[in-house]
């Protein structure tokens, strides 16, 4: 069990209580307590010398704020007291207003004291403890490092015996320092430089031993040796004097309407930057300590220490690296242990304060140097020079600036850091994505080189699109379609788009309406909840469109599939989304795969080029095969398929090559389609010559035609690509969907005039099936074909040949099944001078509606 921590939680009876119960915690926090009394004597006396005040105001200030923030702020072991941040601070806003240690000057800093407290408790009561977090590190660590040299320049007269005026600003005291060269006190830099080595070595080699209270024994007996043995009067040495033994008096901030004046601006500075270093500091701490720290208590338990210390002697206080580290590294278990450390300060004082008469300004000169070495931070300094030259810059700036005006060198910080901060968020990272490959996967990857689709770009916005970013972003998305046309939509992964304004919905919602004006969309999955919300009150989402939103773990590739152009998708080769490789174009037609089975013959070329053509048209690559008994004639099997790959390539049609072995051919054919999954496979005839059968079709064509699962084109010796017109005949046109689909896909890649055939057996049904094929041709209208539609009665195949020769059709696509017999089918093909596609009636899957699919 731990004390409660919160508001008000660590109220004194509370604490006693828990001391009384676990005389552990009690036996911990009073050895925390006197360690910590221990280290803030030196510290103290230090720290008032720097904010421009007598030794014991440090001390002050270690004493009562320190119990009030520990009672009413949030961490265990932080602890408040004087810090050399603010005591320079202090110093540098205040010492061109009163001379440092005077009366007057007391009463400003104890009035600067208070209205700290105020502003914090103010802040604290408000909620407002994120404030903090707009000092970045960088500033505070540049800031730190020119406080350090000031404090440094600060103690130059005192190191080497010089006089130089207090509150002579830092560029002048280097000028005052090369001037008076000749004019350095042998005595007093000797006491300095022994302190300041006696300090160094201690740190470094004796690390038990405080080496500020042994830097300032060794100083002080050194300075009372050279006192006794030249005389004080000689030396020059001149020592802080006694500290008053007691408690801290009670005081009185000054409310006058000129020292507010004077204090209200660098109130503000010391505010900010001591909630900074207490909140940063009970965190860093917190995070060793596994506690949860409340910032905006915090701020209370500071703004309360500050404002009841003003009134007990003591000057701005904030919280302290030093004593909360050895606070929690002596093992303090409650905030309790602050409290002893104040009483055994006090305790400790009554017994030492005589003993600082003999404590020498040269020494506390060298201690300072010490101090302020160790506040600048060499390795971070490094490291952020190293990492980001715009981080460096903000340093750079804050140092310099803090080396000529305090106030102004935080505000110099603060500002450049928000302005980098706001270039760089209107700036968002807008990356490519692409969606992962992995099964059953809904999110999407950096593409980094990988295939994209050339008709949707999808990209994730990390960042906000807000009225800075929101010209960035509209540019951005503007620069797709300019680079690519094609990509007429954009998919916005928005996992990472972490806020939109009302500027930022203004410009997606241009987009969007720009976008669908080309034919195209914007669309969203996984945008937040509140992002919507804004879109949605604002009316945005009607411009957006209602279904350009999709949730998580939408497969929203499938969805806008459906919304892709298919001539693009016909040609494309990339195929990145998995409706790609389904074999159905966004229109609903099939994708279809060709094979073309060449002996290499001079009667091959026809079956070439049209094979070729129809490749090109449905923008697909053509599988090349032939046949040879043995694999020693693979070299004669590959110079037949060379010459249709030559030919393919001229016109821009890939191929891949398939070369089987066999004594039959007519195997090895149907075997390759079902290996390669063909759809339709080209053939050829040779002219007719021998025996009734070869006269008619040809003994292999027709097994190959009974045979195969595939479509089958059959091209004469002499057929060309069609051009005029295409023939498509069915059983009344009832039933044969395939026919419909795969005549509809060839008649609008080719752009060629179809013709609907129906033969009915006698004219009892003429008037129905003349009302079914004048609707299949109408459906082939809206598709944007030239049709029309026939109806005839009569035996099938002389009403084919009849129609065919009076249209000059250049293109039969027939069911397989609709001729009744081989023979039947054997002398239409061999009378018909146009290729025959003769369609497979398998059960395959219908052609799916594109309409209904760009709404799933």
């Amino acid at each position: 069990m731990k004390p409660a921590a919160g508001p008000l939680g660590k109220i004194f009876p509370f604490l006693l209580w828990w001391h009384l119960v676990n005389r552990r915690t009690m036996r911990d926090d009073l050895l925390a307590g006197f360690t910590g009394a221990l280290i803030v004597l030196p510290q103290g006396v230090a720290f008032a010398t720097i904010a421009g005040l007598p030794p014991e105001y440090g001390l002050y200030a270690a004493m009562m704020p320190a119990i009030i923030g520990a009672l009413f702020g949030s961490s265990w072991h932080l602890v408040s007291g004087p810090t050399t941040a603010i005591s320079i601070a202090v110093f540098a806003s205040l010492s061109h207003q009163a001379e440092a240690g005077s009366a007057q000057y007391i009463n400003l800093v104890l009035t600067l004291t208070f209205l700290v407290g105020v502003f914090q408790l103010i802040l604290g009561l408000a909620r407002m403890g994120a404030l903090v977090n707009f000092i970045s590190h960088t500033v505070v660590i540049g800031f730190t490092a020119g406080a350090a040299i000031l404090i440094a320049a600060s103690q130059v007269r005192n190191f080497f015996g010089i006089n130089i005026p207090r509150g002579t600003p830092f560029y002048e005291i280097v000028h005052q320092l090369f001037v008076q060269l000749g004019d350095i006190n042998p005595w007093v830099f000797a006491v300095g430089a022994v302190t300041l080595a006696t300090g160094i070595i201690t740190k470094r080699h004796v690390k038990k031993v405080p080496y500020m209270i042994a830097a300032m024994i060794v100083g002080s007996i050194v300075a009372e040796i050279l006192n006794l043995w030249l005389g004080q009067a000689n030396t020059g040495i001149k020592t802080v004097g006694a500290l008053p033994a007691g408690l801290p008096p009670l005081s009185t901030p000054d409310f006058s309407l000129e020292t507010l004046r004077h204090t209200v601006g660098p109130a503000l500075v010391i505010t900010m930057l001591a909630l900074t270093e207490a909140v940063s500091i009970a965190r860093a701490i917190s995070v060793r300590s596994e506690q949860r720290i409340d910032g905006n208590q915090e701020f209370i338990g500071q703004g309360l220490s500050n404002i009841v210390g003003a009134f007990f002697s003591a000057y701005a206080s904030s919280g302290s690296f030093n004593r909360s580290g050895v606070n929690y590294e002596a093992g303090a278990r409650t905030p309790l242990a602050s409290v002893f450390a104040s009483v055994f300060l006090l305790l400790v004082l009554l017994i030492v304060a005589p003993l600082a008469a003999y404590l020498p300004n040269a020494a506390m000169a060298g201690i300072l140097f010490l101090v302020a070495w160790g506040l600048i931070d060499f390795h971070h300094i490094t490291h952020i020079w190293h990492t980001s030259k715009t981080e460096s810059l903000i340093l750079a700036a804050t140092l310099i600036g803090t080396l000529f005006n305090l106030e102004m060198g935080i505000f110099l910080g603060v500002f450049l850091s928000l302005v980098m901060y706001l270039y760089r968020s209107s700036k968002p990272e807008i990356v490519p994505v692409v969606p992962a490959q992995e099964e059953g996967a809904y999110h999407f990857v950096r593409a980094q080189g990988r295939p994209e689709c050339p008709q949707l770009r999808i990209v994730r916005i990390n960042g906000s699109v807000y009225f800075g970013a929101a010209s960035f972003v509209q540019q951005t998305l503007q620069q797709i379609d300019e680079d690519n046309p094609q990509q007429k939509s954009v998919l916005i992964a928005a996992a990472s788009l972490t806020t939109i304004d009302i500027a930022g919905a203004e410009v997606l919602a241009q987009e969007a309406r720009r976008r669908r004006r080309m034919g195209g969309g914007l669309y969203f999955y996984r945008l937040n909840h509140s992002s919507y919300d804004l879109l949605r009150q604002g009316d945005y989402v009607k411009d957006i469109g209602e279904g350009a939103f999709f949730p998580v773990m939408t497969d929203v590739t499938r969805a806008l599939y459906w919304t892709l152009d298919p001539d693009i998708c016909r040609t494309c080769k990339t195929r990145i989304f998995k409706e790609c490789n389904s074999g159905v174009l966004p229109d609903g037609f099939r994708r279809q795969r060709l094979m073309l089975a060449t002996d290499g013959s001079e009667f091959s070329h026809a079956p070439q080029e049209i094979a070729i053509a129809l490749a090109k048209s449905f923008g697909v690559t053509l599988d090349i095969m032939t046949t040879v008994e043995l694999p020693e004639d693979d070299e004669m099997a590959r110079a037949r398929l060379a010459v249709v790959r030559d030919a393919a390539l001229v016109v821009g049609v890939p191929t891949e090559e398939v070369v089987r072995h066999g004594k039959q051919a007519l195997k090895e054919v149907v075997a390759a389609t079902a290996a390669s999954d063909t759809n339709i496979l080209i053939i050829g005839r040779r002219p007719p010559r021998g025996d009734i059968k070869e006269r008619l079709l040809g003994d292999v064509a027709a097994q190959i035609i009974a045979q195969a699962s595939c479509h089958v084109l059959i091209a004469g010796w002499q057929s060309k690509p069609w051009r005029q017109r295409i023939l498509v005949v069915g059983d009344c046109m009832a039933g044969n969907d395939r026919v419909m689909e795969i005549a509809t896909q060839i008649a609008k890649t080719s752009r060629t005039p179809v013709t609907l055939l129906a033969t009915a057996t006698s004219g009892r049904n003429r008037d129905k099936d003349g009302g079914e094929i004048t609707l299949k041709a109408e459906q082939m209208k809206l598709d944007g074909i030239e049709c029309d539609s026939r109806i005839a009665e009569g035996a099938p195949d002389q009403v084919i040949m009849g129609v065919a020769r009076e249209l000059g059709v250049d293109l039969v696509i027939i069911a397989k099944h609709l001729l009744s017999g081989g023979g039947m089918r054997d002398r239409l093909i061999a009378s018909l001078g146009c290729p025959v596609l003769l369609v497979h009636s398998g059960s395959a899957a219908p052609r799916i509606d594109s309409a209904v699919a760009k709404q799933a």
